[in-house]
């Protein structure tokens, strides 16, 4: 999903980047360099889009048996987790 000379972050740079934040949530995602927003993400099984305006998801390219490994935040926590790949999560790439 990434163009020329960029790539998805791995599981290990996210958890790195969340432990620069000032504050481990949507706020500190959004302040963060990265500037990630709280977009939501699009349900697999009917097309609909989920909780913008209140959550983060995105993918890293760690995967995780059947699953990838993906940062979820929101206005009280942040953390990585598996999750089942059909989900329509952002994807931030990073330059190699």
């Amino acid at each position: 999903p990434c163009p020329s000379g960029y790539r998805v972050p791995t599981e290990t740079e996210l958890t790195a980047e969340r432990g620069i934040w000032n504050t481990n949530n949507a706020l500190g995602a959004f302040n963060s360099a990265l500037k990630l927003p709280v977009a939501g993400y699009r349900e697999y099984s009917t097309g609909a889009l989920t909780t913008v305006g209140s959550h983060g998801f995105f993918w890293s390219s760690t995967v995780s048996g059947t699953s990838a490994r993906s940062l979820r935040f929101y206005s009280s926590n942040a953390f990585m987790y598996a999750n089942y790949r059909a989900y329509g999560f952002s994807v931030r790439c990073i330059k190699e």
